[in-house]
């Protein structure tokens, strides 16, 4: 994860509650007096507060509950198809007439980059008449497919690219047991830094100016804090060998940005207009998490002494 998204979902909140809370209902009203579906229906309600409103931290104390109480035999196989069947995910992720589903979830996110990568746009259209509308995956921090009661849990829920979500990267990885930064929860840890390939040794003073071609520069995606979780993400989400492409860009924005506190004085002592670390940037700072590669900008601001900490 490079941003965090904790706010995402703040918009959808109530609307998310009710429709699950009210298909909690139904599929409770289905069951019936077996053995099974007596022990299922006890584990909703125990756990119903956290299925519907819980915080990303709560989720794992569910998790622990449901393997405690079945296991991984012949019962738990049975108790995960009744789940699948209650918290159905497909119908709730197809385009429908119905008032709620992920397209009108989704319309309501806050951001719309994805948060493993920070690369991809993760804009929702609703489908209309004119339209198929689009949306993106929705990732399951704790997968749908071990854990089918977390399946339509809004704290489980992270809008991501297909890519980042697809089977080269997250896919079935079970964060549960191979934990990675949550981007609902997790500080920022992973930074990104513009660095001199190795040269010789006469050029380096040319090398730190930033007075050699782009290509003779690497962007470096380093963990800063939280190591062990950090180096995961960027490892599953390969994120070393995607942003080497960047460099070049982010090269033009070090050298615009280099000399802009002096510049910024310059233009506004002899010319009537002031000029913003916006206007190089192409956003405003704070606005950073809603632009492609905006943490990559951001970065490269803070280490040319744009923007001091």
């Amino acid at each position: 994860m490079v941003i965090n998204i904790s706010d995402v979902w703040e918009n959808a909140c109530t609307q998310h509650y009710d429709y699950l809370n009210s298909l909690i209902d139904r599929g409770i009203g289905s069951l019936g007096n077996s053995f099974l579906d007596v022990v299922i229906k006890d584990f909703i309600q125990t756990n119903r507060s956290v299925i519907v409103e819980g915080a990303p931290s709560d989720l794992a104390g569910c998790i622990l509950d449901y393997e405690k109480r079945f296991g991984r035999d012949i019962l738990h196989f049975c108790v995960l198809q009744k789940l699948t069947k209650i918290f159905d995910y497909a119908s709730f992720s197809a385009k429908s007439d119905k008032s709620w589903t992920a397209y009108e979830l989704c319309e309501l996110a806050k951001y719309n980059i994805c948060c493993y990568c920070h690369m991809v746009s993760t804009e929702t259209s609703l489908p209309d008449k004119h339209s198929k509308g689009y949306r993106p995956p929705i990732d399951h921090y704790y997968t749908k497919s071990d854990y089918p009661f977390l399946a339509l849990t809004l704290s489980n829920f992270i809008p991501c690219c297909e890519k980042c979500n697809g089977s080269q990267m997250k896919h079935s990885i079970d964060f549960a047991k191979v934990p990675h930064l949550n981007p609902l929860v997790d500080i920022e840890s992973i930074e990104f830094e513009l660095r001199p390939a190795e040269v010789d040794e006469e050029l380096v003073a040319l090398a730190l100016s930033l007075q050699l071609r782009p290509e003779n520069y690497l962007l470096s995606v380093d963990a800063k804090h939280n190591l062990s979780l950090s180096n995961m993400s960027i490892s599953t989400f390969q994120l070393k060998n995607r942003y080497k492409h960047y460099a070049s860009q982010a090269f033009y924005l070090a050298r615009k940005i280099k000399s802009f506190v002096a510049r910024k004085s310059t233009y506004a002592s002899e010319l009537e207009f002031n000029i913003e670390l916006a206007d190089l940037l192409e956003f405003e700072p704070e606005e950073y998490k809603n632009i492609q590669y905006g943490k990559a900008r951001l970065c490269i601001a803070k280490q040319y002494g744009a923007i001091v900490d």
